[in-house]
């Protein structure tokens, strides 16, 4: 049996709620992706920061030490320039924290012109200047000058990293 108003081609009113009703159950099925995308895109988000915070706080305290490893070479050479072995030594010490520096910065969220990659003119610069020190043919202080250079790198890594 049909009805007046289904003959007529009119909706019954109670296909107009059931309608309603599929918006809306549409409607909670979409608030329900969305809170399901947050839930799983928060915690990988939170993950990723905490990350690169320890990544970045891994890379200070290599700066750092690089930083006194470059401090001990120079004051040695000021106190006691003669010693051989103690200054080959610091050469070895500041050569091993700059290995340390390069692995832990590797992914720090360096500036471009900072990164370990950009920098390898300077540990080029570092290992001549090391081998120059370590040749027993040689009387005198060798050059410096890559200290202040990598001195100058390492407070603009510091710089970037603590922004």
């Amino acid at each position: 049996m049909t009805s007046v108003a289904e003959e007529e081609g009119e909706r019954p009113t109670g296909s107009k709620w059931k309608s309603r009703m599929d918006y809306l159950n549409l409607f909670i099925a979409l608030i329900g992706l969305g809170v399901a995308f947050v839930a799983f895109w928060v915690p990988i988000r939170m993950d990723r920061q905490a990350r690169e915070r320890d990544r970045s706080a891994t890379c200070v305290d290599a700066v750092v030490d690089l930083r006194a490893a470059l401090n001990d070479i120079e004051a040695g050479y000021v106190t006691a320039p003669k010693e051989r072995p103690a200054r080959m030594a610091d050469w070895n010490a500041g050569k091993a924290e700059i290995e340390r520096t390069q692995v832990a910065c590797l992914h720090a969220l360096l500036k471009p012109a900072n990164r370990i990659e950009e920098s390898k003119a300077l540990w080029q610069q570092y290992d001549t200047e090391q081998s120059a020190a370590q040749d027993p043919e040689r009387h005198s202080t060798p050059s410096l000058d890559v200290i202040p250079a990598i001195r100058t790198w390492t407070l603009a890594a510091i710089s970037d990293l603590t922004q």
